[in-house]
């Protein structure tokens, strides 16, 4: 697996690196019940891991239920250690690996930008980033539903398809588009794209090894949205990524102006 790479890389980086603390002080779990732009419904598919160590962190959404047990073991544990406990959930491995890189990060000069106002202006802010570059016409796959990149993406007369893992989703129409059996039709679909748009919490599902190697066996340009792992966006570029916005925090579940960055191959 990709994040077991960025795991030994992670390792690496900071081996000679003097003067920092690696335990683990703190680790939040909840659930995000949330609405979508258009869509008379609530969703509760998505929890969410923040691992906090003295001076960086580590975040990851996910889907399968919580493994308290687990993150009590955990705390206050040196996170070089905790690969080796049996049973680690991909989701932990990847807000691991992410405060890992959070770390790695702090010596790399880069120009953070932000999303300001509100969560619907934000997240407009962030779908139009995403298309940007990407020429009218293209044949576009979305992977994990977003209605205001499903929007953007029309506005730009591109040709979307999308799909999603949640089954609530599975069959609703978002702007005149169908949202796709994730589990069953996605490597298909990616097979005949362009470009693909994907979550960043493809990894903490297990699919986005696949969805790397699909890509790139295809020539389908990749961009990912990090929510999930943004602190190892700039990794991905290395993996066959077009293009890696991470954003750190997630504006769905918390407040005040978005810092980001764009990586690009």
């Amino acid at each position: 697996m990709i994040i077991d790479r960025f795991y030994k890389e992670g390792l690496a980086d900071l081996k000679n690196t003097t003067n920092i603390n690696l335990r683990i002080d703190n680790i939040i779990i909840g659930q995000s019940i949330y609405t979508m732009k258009g869509i008379n419904r609530n969703f509760d598919d998505m929890n969410f891991c923040l691992l906090l160590l003295e001076d960086a962190y580590g975040f990851s959404y996910f889907q399968e239920k919580p493994d308290l047990k687990l993150v009590q073991q955990c705390v206050n544990k040196n996170i070089s250690e905790i690969m080796s406990f049996p049973k680690i959930p991909t989701y932990f491995k990847v807000a691991l690996v992410d405060a890992m890189c959070c770390l790695a990060n702090k010596n790399n000069a880069v120009t953070y930008r932000y999303f300001i106002g509100n969560l619907r202006s934000k997240a407009n802010q962030r779908a139009n980033e995403l298309i940007k570059d990407i020429p009218p016409k293209s044949k576009v796959l979305l992977i994990g539903a977003v209605t205001e990149i499903i929007e953007a993406a029309h506005n730009r007369d591109l040709c979307l398809s999308v799909t999603d893992l949640e089954y609530k989703k599975v069959n609703l129409k978002i702007d005149g588009t169908i949202i796709g059996d994730g589990i069953n039709k996605t490597l298909e679909k990616l097979k005949h794209s362009d470009y693909a748009i994907v979550t960043g919490m493809t990894f903490s599902n297990n699919t986005a090894d696949d969805i790397i190697k699909v890509c790139r066996e295809n020539k389908t340009k990749l961009i990912f949205f990090m929510e999930t792992g943004a602190n190892f966006g700039n990794k991905l570029i290395n993996y066959g990524a077009e293009k890696v916005l991470s954003e750190y925090f997630p504006f769905y579940d918390f407040c005040g102006n978005t810092k980001f960055v764009v990586f690009k191959k």
